[in-house]
């Protein structure tokens, strides 16, 4: 799991504790601490039916990472607070938003929920992954071409089950997707290029061989001559008898 407090991935196992039952069901308060961060993680759960979570309050996602413009991540997050409380209205906010991100960012134009996400299940630019969550969407929200989940995103209307926390889901892949590995990448690259460029610079440069010119090398004294050997000087010969 991750933790809500620090996002860091964990592996925790929760201590439950029976509260009671009333006419909504069996009550129990579930409690764990994060390993990473030393914080508690509580929820109260309506066994079989839903998990609240207690502390910290209303937050079943992380915050998504620094590089998700501030509206989407807020507009997500408010999503994501609600979820527990009313997926209705979590759903509603959801699908606002993956209109506004397939029309912006995904580049498949207006019209309905439904045309758009069609369209972008036919772009050659989206993975295969991120078509697959949302073609299970459409399948799992029964979104038609007719209905107000399609011609307006943004009303309330009945959620199927498992249709706001897979919107969330779909969110944080698009999110992946077209802002995060981008920037992880930029990031990465920059850290490359300052590594080679500081390589390059402690590198001793090769010293340069400049031959001597052709009048100007070194010469042997027999090839310096133009006519034959002289002997020594007339006064060095000794003279016979």
């Amino acid at each position: 799991m991750q933790c809500p407090h620090c996002r860091s991935e964990v592996e925790v196992k929760a201590h439950s504790f029976a509260l009671g039952e009333d006419p909504d069901g069996t009550w129990q308060v579930s409690s764990t601490r994060c390993p990473a961060c030393d914080r508690l993680i509580v929820d109260l759960i309506l066994k079989d039916v839903c998990t609240y979570p207690a502390w910290p309050a209303g937050i079943t996602r992380a915050r998504p990472d620094a590089e998700v413009p501030a509206d989407l991540a807020d507009e997500f997050l408010t999503a994501a607070q609600v979820v527990v409380y009313s997926p209705e209205a979590s759903a509603a906010i959801s699908r606002r938003l993956l209109q506004r991100f397939l029309s912006d960012q995904a580049g498949v134009g207006g019209g309905g929920l439904a045309d758009q996400i069609k369209r972008a299940l036919l772009s050659p630019a989206l993975p295969p992954y991120i078509k697959e969550a949302l073609q299970t969407y459409m399948e799992l929200a029964k979104i038609g071409i007719g209905n107000d989940k399609n011609l307006h995103p943004e009303a309330l209307a009945p959620a199927e089950p498992g249709e706001a926390e897979w919107l969330l889901d779909v969110h944080e892949l698009l999110f992946e997707l077209y802002f995060v590995q981008p920037a992880r990448l930029r990031r990465r690259r920059d850290a490359l290029e300052e590594t080679t460029a500081r390589l390059a610079a402690a590198r001793p440069e090769a010293a340069e061989t400049v031959a001597p010119p052709d009048d100007q090398a070194v010469r042997s004294p027999v090839a310096d001559t133009d006519g034959p050997l002289e002997g020594p000087p007339e006064d060095e010969v000794e003279e016979d008898g």
